[in-house]
């Protein structure tokens, strides 16, 4: 008869490392994030443009000089230099 393997059954699991909490921040208001609001001037990555529509995290840009209106998330839209 076989015997079971040389670290037992579970030996392909790695052992679980305990980890101490991390400790409590002293900031008692939360980050503030910047969002344009309707009419901003923004820049983004295809040129500067303002802000016609705004969808949950989603931006209508009006791009200046530009026929185009473009979707972009909030993630790529910067204020302009």
């Amino acid at each position: 008869m076989a015997s079971p393997p040389r670290g037992g059954f579970n030996s392909f699991r790695k052992s679980v490392r305990q980890v101490g909490a991390l400790p409590r921040t002293t900031k008692k208001s939360p980050v503030e994030v910047w969002r344009p609001k309707l009419n901003d001037r923004v820049q983004i990555p295809n040129g500067i443009g303002v802000v016609v529509e705004i969808s949950g995290d989603m931006y209508l840009i009006d791009l200046d000089n530009q026929l185009a209106k473009v979707w972009e998330r909030l993630t790529s839209i910067k204020l302009p230099k």
